[in-house]
């Protein structure tokens, strides 16, 4: 038997597959992506610099304190120098250097949660003939590690209040 051709099947043609595509246009969704991934790694990445820059001279001066001999007949000396010019990194020049004594202890203790009276005896020591004992120079180290660890870098509202503080007991 014959196959009867239908003349409206003889007219149709074999179906054509589009030509492969070898490069396609991204897509919208795709771009914004990028773009949002590259601004957020660009924004971390400005942000970790800015943080490492500004607590720099906190890093810098503990691994000055770290240096120093703790049998140094000199020490607490050296050591209000490096806490005075760490602080002065962080405030202007014209609120820290002219602190001393009472007002210079007050302010350091406003920067720590909870101030250690046995820092400022040993810094009062700069002041005394036969300076530290044989055994406070390790102590002092210690506790001015810690006080700059805790305080630095220096918060400005607490910076502020101190200062206001001071103006405040000078009328």
């Amino acid at each position: 038997m014959e196959a009867t051709t239908n003349p409206a099947l003889a007219s149709l043609k074999d179906i054509q597959t589009p030509d492969v595509i070898a490069s396609w246009p991204i897509a919208y969704g795709y771009w914004v992506t990028l773009a949002l991934i590259i601004v957020t790694i660009t924004a971390i990445f400005y942000l970790v610099k800015r943080r490492r820059l500004y607590s720099a001279p906190k890093r810098i001066v503990i691994v000055e304190l770290n240096e120093l001999d703790p049998n140094h007949k000199e020490l607490s000396s050296q050591v209000n120098t490096l806490i005075k010019r760490a602080a002065m990194s962080y405030l202007p020049r014209e609120r820290i250097a002219g602190l001393e004594g009472q007002t210079w202890y007050s302010w350091m203790n406003t920067q720590v949660k909870q101030p250690d009276p046995q820092l400022q005896q040993l810094l009062d020591k700069r002041y005394q003939r036969e300076g530290l004992a044989s055994g406070e120079g390790p102590v002092l180290k210690a506790l001015a590690h810690q006080w700059l660890k805790e305080a630095l870098p220096i918060k400005v509202d607490s910076a502020n209040s101190s200062q206001t503080n001071t103006e405040e007991h000078k009328c």
